[in-house]
């Protein structure tokens, strides 16, 4: 504890000093900072309890809006950032979730968008064109995620799996170009998308397709509804090639014999989406679930 309150009463000193001592006791219990003490408190409780803190920073967890509430018994753990924003938290930012069913799955930080397009969406990916990590990683790396879950990361294939199989959720593909100074958004949303456990690979299971950045994932020549996860040390595309290995990243890929990817949003500098094209600066992959109602007046364009 960062401070240490005396309860000796004085008998020269009125009652009242008692009550102002329990008052402040009150307030320091309740402040978000108790758990955030120079010991690290709140750092060390989600280190020893959140599944994939290894995408959180010792300065950046006192960042995790709900974790007062869970750490105080105010709040139940939701399944996702849908139960969240239904239970009226509406900030963007991170936040502890548990997917279904709760005896097998674990606690998990997130980074939920609250404010986009009617608000829910719990996030895949985030990538930059300039991102920092190489994104050529191997097949634990990919399982169970890696970056900076503030920034460039990829949150899990195990992880995913656990969130996308407890309902059902669409996806939506969210890339961003900047011209002339201005950033332009373009999308692919699919009804249905889920990730299928381990011991098959990791498959990714695809809905119908709208939006206007164009149907990458579907396409003659790079339909991956079905097909499992590649990385380069684990081979399990349809082609001859690891194509893991060939384009540098983890990926569901059919085959690879063009020199670039049909679509790919974990290489190195590049971000692949035909036919939007390869020149966008930011990605985001982000799952809701299909039965969320939308209230309109809150709809958001841009994230």
């Amino acid at each position: 504890m960062c401070c240490f309150i005396s309860f000796q009463q004085d008998s020269r000193k009125p009652v009242m000093n008692i009550q102002m001592q329990l008052l402040a006791l009150t307030v320091l219990i309740l402040s978000p900072q108790i758990f955030v003490d120079a010991d690290g408190q709140l750092y060390n409780i989600v280190q020893e309890n959140v599944k994939n803190a290894n995408l959180l920073s010792r300065d950046n967890v006192d960042r995790i809006i709900n974790a007062r509430d869970l750490l105080m018994r105010k709040a139940r753990k939701a399944k996702d950032c849908n139960e969240l924003f239904r239970h009226g938290y509406t900030m963007s930012g991170l936040y502890v979730i548990q997917p279904d069913p709760v005896d097998k799955t674990p606690l998990l930080v997130v980074n939920c968008e609250m404010e986009y397009d009617c608000g829910g969406w719990t996030v895949l990916e985030r990538k930059s064109r300039s991102s920092p990590l190489t994104w050529n990683e191997t097949w634990t790396t990919y399982q169970y995620g890696f970056g900076n879950i503030l920034a460039d990361h990829y949150l899990g294939n195990e992880y995913i799996y656990f969130l996308t199989n407890q309902m059902w959720y669409k996806a939506r593909v969210v890339l961003e170009k900047n011209r002339n100074g201005k950033k332009i958004q373009r999308f692919a949303e699919y009804d249905i998308f889920r990730v299928g456990p381990e011991k098959y690979n990791y498959p990714l299971y695809l809905g119908a397709y709208k939006g206007n950045a164009g149907d990458a994932l579907s396409v003659p020549g790079n339909m991956v509804d079905n097909l499992p996860f590649s990385t380069r040390d684990k081979d399990s595309d349809l082609d001859s090639q690891n194509c893991a290995n060939k384009y540098g990243g983890g990926w569901w890929f059919n085959t690879c014999p063009s020199r670039e990817p049909f679509a790919m949003l974990t290489k190195k500098e590049s971000i692949y989406w035909e036919p939007y094209g390869d020149d966008a600066e930011h990605v985001t992959i982000l799952v809701r679930s299909v039965n969320m109602y939308c209230r309109k007046k809150g709809l958001i364009s841009k994230i």
